[in-house]
């Protein structure tokens, strides 16, 4: 199934890379630079998740979003330059799914919406599979060669994160903000632990390590 998204963002330069970043990781993308021709947009296709940010010309973000659900559950990920703490827990308020704040990578907006349409739009008990390797999500469970492993939360969603982003390269900042949290207060070394264990329990040559950059699973 392709999945169709709907980016409305004010700023070219932002709309064009998000479009052109998603579209090559496999989505359906639509463009808006204004939240009225998002609105308008909204009412006759079909979308599966919407991207907007909160400062548009005409129809605000938020106007937008008060629009949207009032009619529809769809998942929304909101992106704006407005760091303050205060903002983003009340945005939540609107029932958004996920925020992100600029500047971003494309490698970090692509796990948000992965993640947002896992939890919507796939089956309860969904399974990742790679090589010999089987993860059942929800569960938190993980066989190697048809037996279980033994992976800590954190080592499964890195695992996990990993596997969802076949190919791409994560860089360690990034890791620590999908799996730990913007407000992780450790280093990057603790994904290097985790690497190690994640390579140690199941195979050394599972997870690629990209000198001075990050890490990535290669495509099968």
């Amino acid at each position: 199934m392709k999945y169709k998204l709907l980016v409305v963002e004010d700023q070219t330069d932002i709309r064009t890379a998000i479009q052109a970043s998603m579209t090559r990781s496999g989505y359906d993308v639509a463009v808006s630079e204004n939240g009225e021709q998002a609105w308008n947009l909204f009412q006759s296709e079909e979308f599966h998740v919407i991207l907007t940010d909160m400062m548009l010309p005409g129809i605000s973000g938020e106007e937008l979003i008060k629009r949207i659900r009032k009619n529809s559950d769809i998942p929304i990920i909101v992106i704006s330059a407005l760091t303050d703490e205060l903002f983003q827990i009340n945005v939540y308020e609107y029932k958004i799914d996920d925020y992100i704040s600029k500047p971003f990578s494309m490698n970090l907006l692509a796990y948000k919406i992965e993640a947002v349409i896992r939890r919507t739009y796939t089956e309860s008990l969904m399974e990742i599979e790679y090589k010999d390797i089987r993860l059942v999500v929800n569960n938190y469970e993980v066989f190697y060669l048809g037996g279980p492993v033994d992976l800590t939360a954190k080592e499964f969603e890195l695992l996990q994160t990993l596997l969802l982003g076949k190919g791409k390269i994560y860089t360690r900042e990034e890791l620590l903000d999908i799996i730990w949290g913007y407000h992780y207060l450790g280093d990057t070394r603790t994904i290097d632990m985790h690497i190690k264990n994640i390579r140690k329990k199941l195979f050394p040559e599972l997870v690629t390590t990209i000198k001075g950059v990050g890490y990535r699973i290669e495509r099968n």
